[in-house]
């Protein structure tokens, strides 16, 4: 593995990071950081020892994704399961809408110009806008 210094890895099917973390480590050098995507796993995958949380909603999302990365790196379980659960509604809107499509609906709802998403995404329908919305406001945002 010459040159290759991490992994962007999906969420294990399972949910078993630890295991799957294990696994990969035992094939990879000490210093390989091995991560995670997929938004709703961060919490989860950053406690169970991953190196970090490639995330979607971070772009748009700083500060809460920050504090929620890290209080899970510094092993503050219930500080980072509070802001996991604060991110929750996002994290089901992300599941049933498609994350990268209500990113636009969070850049809108912060002011910010970003044009219409790239064809074949369309805009989420205004009813999922509204929970964005709701979720944004559980977040403080």
């Amino acid at each position: 593995m010459t040159g290759i210094a991490a992994i962007k890895m999906p969420l294990p099917a399972d949910a078993d990071y630890v295991a799957e973390l294990a696994r990969l480590r035992a094939m990879t050098p000490e210093t390989f950081a091995i991560s995670y995507s997929g938004d709703w796993g961060a919490t989860a995958s950053l406690l169970a020892g991953g190196a970090a949380w490639y995330s979607v909603v971070a772009g748009l999302l700083p500060e809460p994704a920050l504090r929620l990365t890290r209080a899970a790196q510094a092993g503050r379980r219930d500080e980072a399961e509070a802001m996991d659960a604060a991110f929750a509604p996002l994290w089901a809107l992300f599941k049933a809408h498609g994350s990268m499509r209500l990113m636009y609906a969070i850049a809108d709802r912060l002011a910010l110009s970003v044009g219409d998403p790239p064809l074949p995404l369309m805009r989420a329908p205004a009813p999922a806008v509204a929970a964005v919305h709701a979720a944004l406001d559980r977040l403080g945002v």
